[in-house]
């Protein structure tokens, strides 16, 4: 049986949950927790009130920050409750 719905593709995903929360793991197992201001179509993205994140610990705090595509190992979108 197929099913109705279409398959969503990841870039257009991103795009439409520009300002919400984010969860970005780089390859290097660091991680970025904060508001994803912007994504273009590299998947770099702009962040804001961004901390990082290493082994569960927060290391750092940021106001702004740029993250290139290519290190991304994911992006994980945060459940707004």
């Amino acid at each position: 049986m197929s099913q109705t719905t279409s398959a969503k593709r990841p870039l257009t995903t991103l795009q439409k949950s520009t300002k919400k929360k984010v969860t970005v793991r780089l390859k290097n197992e660091v991680e970025y927790k904060g508001k994803m201001d912007n994504v273009d179509s590299y998947m770099n993205l702009i962040m804001t009130d961004a901390e990082e994140v290493f082994h569960g610990k927060t290391v750092a705090n940021y106001g702004r920050v740029i993250v290139r595509g290519n290190n991304v190992l994911f992006i994980k979108l945060e459940n707004e409750l």
